[in-house]
């Protein structure tokens, strides 16, 4: 007997615009628009800060930075900026109080720790966790930056710091990147707890499509790049502007328009890689009968401005 309490799927990017999600975006998101086709579509909610780690503890929590405790992001120095508070429970916690089986898998990055189960979390599939590493083993992982092809652009760092790549074609594919690893690990959980009497949570949280913007070919083959739009404000120098904003868009002030529509096209074919991958678990739920009774949540941390602003 299937329980009577509704399932929740959350799905997760990582520095996904809003922008691609609305209608007429060349972004191609079929399965993220069929989630909208039959739910609701939020085009007014915006990130309380721009900034992974303090949003996602604020998507944990239900509360602002300066309430629940992560100010930075988990790696800076200060301990103190990027710890969760113990006396603001995370929803997770809830759940699993009311009788839900919880599973997390991939990106965390909300606090230090890496301990989920203190948090809700019974399956901690979270990368860098034992249970996320026995399957990148499995998976054959590779880390696409250490081989990429054209369309490929690399950033050259001031003294003392290597070339980073921004974006490119990885020869990879996906179910050696952190996103099919990622989803690989939600499906068996789906397999191991869809039709079950108690009800379960999963949240899946893919690295994608953060920078550097690195994609198949693909998917990238389905963008006409030399036609890709590119915002009106693109190009502005941002003279007279304050510094911060200046240094925010130096990254992008040397490339050239081919170079820009490049990164557009291979940043949306990330995307595309993503909505297949959340796509085949939402396929999975339909054909277990399952997708009516579950709760389908998709959100990012934050956004992307691709140069613009």
């Amino acid at each position: 007997m299937k329980s009577p309490k509704p399932n929740l799927l959350f799905l997760m990017t990582d520095q996904m615009q809003a922008a691609v999600l609305r209608p007429g975006h060349p972004c191609r998101t079929p399965n993220f628009d069929r989630l909208a086709a039959r739910g609701v579509r939020f085009e007014r909610a915006y990130t309380p800060n721009a900034v992974c780690s303090p949003a996602r503890a604020s998507l944990m929590t239900g509360l602002l930075p300066h309430n629940h405790g992560v100010m930075e992001v988990t790696h800076v120095v200060d301990d103190d900026q990027c710890r969760l508070r113990s006396e603001h429970p995370h929803w997770a916690q809830r759940l699993e109080a009311d009788g839900y089986r919880t599973g997390y898998f991939g990106k965390w990055h909300v606090e230090r720790s890496g301990d989920l189960a203190q948090y809700g979390w019974r399956v901690n599939g979270a990368a860098g966790g034992d249970l996320y590493a026995e399957a990148a083993r499995r998976a054959g992982a590779v880390d696409a930056r250490q081989q990429v092809e054209p369309p490929l652009f690399r950033f050259d760092g001031p003294p003392g710091y290597a070339r980073s790549v921004f974006y490119g074609v990885t020869p990879s594919p996906v179910s050696q990147r952190p996103l099919g690893i990622t989803t690989a690990l939600a499906e068996t959980f789906l397999r191991e707890n869809s039709g079950a009497e108690s009800p379960w949570c999963c949240f899946v949280s893919v690295s994608e499509p953060h920078d550097p913007f690195l994609t198949g070919r693909e998917a990238l083959e389905m963008y006409d790049i030399p036609n890709l739009e590119l915002p009106a404000n693109t190009d502005d120098d941002l003279a007279g502007r304050p510094n911060l904003y200046r240094k925010a868009g130096a990254a992008w002030r040397g490339m050239t328009r081919r170079q820009k529509q490049e990164a557009a096209a291979c940043y949306y074919a990330s995307i595309s890689e993503i909505d297949a991958a959340f796509g085949r678990l939402l396929d999975f739920l339909e054909q277990r009968g399952d997708l009516e009774n579950t709760v389908v949540v998709l959100t990012s941390d934050h956004g992307e401005l691709l140069g613009a602003h």
